[in-house]
């Protein structure tokens, strides 16, 4: 104790004419610094208030679009959905179970799903499809919004245009063209879009198609599953799925 104390008289504030004011001012820190605490509590209460509204939104939806029962068990349009991470797996189910799959070609469908993973901008005008590919197109777009106004209903707020022209249509005649065999120079020729983009945009879309497989396997729909396979044997070729861009 005599020790410490001596280490206190030694210290220059010890005696200072500041000492209370410095005192005042540390005092002063520490109380702004609880009430930081507290409001930064308050902030993450609140926060999770509302996601906790807006996780009962979305269950509304899913209720309301039959993906679970009001009990909230899964539905077998659920367990489809759950099968889709890499496309809007909400609007894909909606097609698939609307049966907008079954009465396409497998050049059709794979250009529809080239919507889902195709996200970069490009410079050009939305290309003027031909009416094989503008068809399914407007069905997905009017399914699309059906989605956001559900959505929208159920107090989950989506900006429905931003909604539907996010599934951006710039490759289904690039997709269509490769499936009916275009080598990858002519499908270069009718788009800005870059070569590394499309062959990126090519590979998730693959991988759709699987997952798209399985989503078809869960509800025993065995031509639909047919039909995601054969539009993976079209696409998979050439340059785009080489191991090596260098060979």
């Amino acid at each position: 104790v005599a020790a410490l104390e001596s280490k206190l008289r030694e210290h220059k504030l010890f005696g200072s004419a500041d000492e209370a004011q410095l005192f005042t001012s540390y005092q002063h820190k520490v109380e702004t610094q609880d009430q930081l605490k507290d409001v930064r509590r308050k902030i993450a209460d609140a926060q999770s208030a509302v996601q906790l509204d807006e996780l009962k939104c979305r269950k509304r939806v899913l209720r309301r679009l039959g993906y679970t029962t009001a009990e909230d068990v899964i539905t077998m349009k659920g367990r489809v959905a759950c099968e889709i991470t890499s496309g809007d797996e909400l609007l894909l189910t909606e097609l698939m179970f609307h049966g907008v799959f079954n009465d396409l070609t497998t050049e059709q469908t794979v250009s529809l799903l080239s919507c889902f993973v195709f996200q970069e901008r490009s410079n050009n005008e939305p290309p003027q499809l031909q009416d094989d590919l503008a068809a399914p197109l407007r069905i997905m777009q009017e399914s699309a919004r059906k989605i956001a106004q559900t959505s929208n209903e159920c107090k989950l707020q989506i900006n429905e245009e931003e909604y539907v022209e996010s599934f951006k249509p710039e490759l289904m005649d690039v997709v269509n063209a490769w499936c009916r065999g275009a080598k990858f120079s002519q499908i270069c020729r009718m788009t800005d879009v870059f070569e590394g983009s499309l062959i990126r945009a090519f590979r998730r879309l693959e991988e759709l198609l699987r997952q798209m497989c399985q989503a078809a396997k869960a509800i025993g729909n065995v031509d639909l599953e047919n039909k995601f396979a054969d539009g993976i044997v079209k696409i998979k070729r050439d340059i785009i799925f080489a191991a090596s861009l260098y060979l």
